[in-house]
């Protein structure tokens, strides 16, 4: 028998190093403290849960303040009592708040962030004319002049390493001139890892004479999640119920798993054609989970997902049942032919496209026909999509296709074009068997020389690597 001797140090570097690649799988989710920025609204305030760098970086400048309420500034929070209020000035000078990460920004990892921003048409304060404070001015009865900082400014977010010591720019908003609450979302890789994540409102030029008086808004910061710098377009799929389902309950739990979506805003819910906003959504895990009250009969819900590649949709129906429903079946007279079981009932399709949807050149992508790596063996889980296409060409004795075999650009050219004429010829040999014509089919490898999508990520390269139907004649 044969041992093998592992130190144990081997061993601990082995699994650190699995554990390691597991959690880089996995959605890293960085809560902040106080996201909405609620306290006690008033000028000049400390934030709970923040750090004011804007009175550290300019000494004798005055502090953030938590609005509404001050400076003629009126807006609702967009969430919560209250929310933040930065200004910068023409003296060079701006305000800006810090917290401390739980857990670092990673270098070269992915990130999305939201926050919600808007601009007030006032916010004017009263100004110390010779240096002075403006309490003491009043006291000795100066007279004060006013400040209008209604120029539009733009957010700056900054990671840092140490207390409001800039190191990273993120991420930079447009210049924000909106004077109702709007999302705004971002996107960053941190160069290096960061421990602290800083947002400035900023004029967006520097120095003198193009700083301005300007003021920005902030409110319900999203939490930090982290996602594939090389993202695909969001899925989603029910677990529960996965088609459909019948209940004598009033209610019902559904489950769904969504995939690729990092913002519950990203996320459209619909039940019974109407938005429907009561529901779970674990950011870490991709799990939606809600209970549903039910009218009698069909209930129909729809989830919609987004993210930057692209748009998912699944739809399910709950039928909440009244009474015990008795089916009576009446056989078929017997001058009636029988229909087999394999024939179906309903108009077969091309892929989802209806005959009188089709014209000649047009080209129907086959996306669930994929094959394994430098193979041209049709899979198993294939075959269903292949009898359906089958079933429409048997039904349509007339339509006359090519089968176009592609790939992406990894690999060499003589490579590629015979990779996917074989697999072209694989599907067309799958038909044959099950039915169709030869006369309907041809076969042709087109290579790398015809991409639908960028090869410069993994999403583009999957698009490219595609087998695709182009109809030559449709006869009559």
């Amino acid at each position: 028998m044969l041992y093998l001797r592992i130190p144990i140090v081997a061993l601990i570097i082995i699994l650190s190093f699995q554990f390691e690649a597991f959690s880089q799988n996995s959605n890293t989710v960085l809560k902040l403290t106080n996201p909405g920025f609620e306290g006690i609204p008033k000028a000049g305030t400390r934030v709970p849960g923040w750090t004011d760098c804007g009175i550290y970086r300019f000494p004798g400048q005055s502090p953030v303040d938590l609005q509404p309420g001050s400076f003629e500034v009126v807006l609702n929070a967009y969430e919560g009592k209250s929310y933040l209020g930065m200004v910068s000035r023409d003296n060079d000078t701006w305000e800006s708040v810090t917290q401390d990460l739980r857990k670092p920004l990673k270098k070269g990892e992915c990130y999305t962030f939201s926050l919600y921003l808007a601009s007030s048409p006032e916010y004017k304060s009263d100004a110390r004319p010779d240096g002075i404070a403006a309490e003491t001015a009043r006291a000795e009865g100066v007279e004060l002049r006013y400040i209008r900082h209604t120029t539009p400014i733009v957010l700056r977010i900054f990671g840092s390493t140490s207390l409001c010591e800039p190191a990273e720019l993120l991420a930079v908003s447009d210049k924000i001139s909106n004077h109702e609450w709007k999302k705004f979302d971002f996107r960053f890789e941190p160069k290096s890892d960061l421990n602290y994540i800083m947002l400035e409102a900023f004029t967006g030029k520097v120095p003198t004479p193009f700083a301005s008086n300007g003021h920005i808004l902030i409110d319900n910061l999203s939490e930090i999640v982290a996602t594939p710098c090389d993202m695909e377009p969001p899925l989603v799929n029910f677990v529960k119920p996965r088609k459909s389902a019948v209940t004598e309950e009033n209610s019902y739990a559904i489950k769904a798993k969504l995939e690729n979506v990092f913002n519950q805003d990203d996320i459209e819910f619909e039940l019974n054609n109407k938005r429907y906003t009561d529901f779970d959504f674990n950011l870490a895990s991709g799990e939606l989970t809600a209970t549903l009250p039910l009218k009698k009969g069909a209930n129909k819900i729809d989830i919609k997902a987004k993210n930057r590649e692209g748009m998912s949709q699944a739809t399910t129906v709950i039928r909440q049942k009244q009474n015990q429903e008795v089916v009576v079946v009446v056989p078929p007279p017997k001058d009636t032919p029988s229909v087999p079981a394999s024939t179906k009932l309903e108009e077969a399709t091309l892929e989802g496209v209806k005959r009188k949807d089709l014209k000649r050149g047009k080209k129907v992508v086959l996306p669930n026909i994929t094959f394994d790596m430098d193979s041209a063996v049709i899979r198993k889980e294939n075959e269903k999509s292949l009898k359906d296409i089958g079933a429409f060409l048997t039904q349509n004795r007339d339509v006359i296709i090519e089968i176009g075999g592609h790939t992406n650009n990894r690999c060499e050219d003589p490579f590629c074009v015979d990779l996917s004429e074989k697999r072209a010829r694989a599907v067309l040999d799958f038909l044959v068997q099950n039915g169709v014509a030869e006369y309907q089919l041809s076969a042709k490898g087109y290579g790398k020389q015809e991409p639908i999508a960028s090869n410069n990520s993994t999403y583009g390269r999957r698009k490219n690597q595609r087998v695709e139907i182009k109809i030559i004649d449709l006869g009559g």
